[in-house]
């Protein structure tokens, strides 16, 4: 299935990290990213992935610059499949550089939800870490 960007804003806040980095394959606005195996490159993230460095606020082609929002950022992403959320929830990559909660026990905490999601691959505010 494709990745299909929030319509909303993703950058909602831009008082922490904001980064700029060149795209290693297509990347879409709001999707979770990792630092990519070329220098100064970020790739998609990948489910449970611990080396997540922020969120997509752009859309770029690969090669492209692409800017990302980091830690202390407010963006919003992608709820994974017919996941869900409340308000506080501890989130983390699920892939197609979605989010989840279900996966706390294995993966690394990427993030918190500012607003509750129940709708299946909706949109939630989240507050990077």
């Amino acid at each position: 299935m494709t990745f299909t960007s929030p319509t909303d804003d993703i950058l909602f806040n831009s008082d922490g990290t904001l980064m700029n980095f060149l795209a290693s394959g297509a990347l879409s606005a709001g999707q979770c990213v990792t630092a990519g195996h070329a220098d100064g490159y970020c790739e998609l993230a990948s489910v449970n992935d611990d080396a997540c460095i922020g969120v997509v606020v752009t859309t770029a082609a690969h090669g492209k610059p692409v800017s990302v929002a980091g830690p202390g950022c407010i963006v919003r992403c992608i709820v994974a499949g017919t996941s869900k959320c409340t308000i506080g929830d501890d989130l983390m990559v699920s892939g197609e550089g979605k989010v989840a909660n279900e996966t706390a026990g294995t993966g690394t905490k990427i993030g918190i939800a500012l607003e509750t999601q129940a709708t299946a691959d909706g949109t939630v505010k989240v507050l990077l870490c």
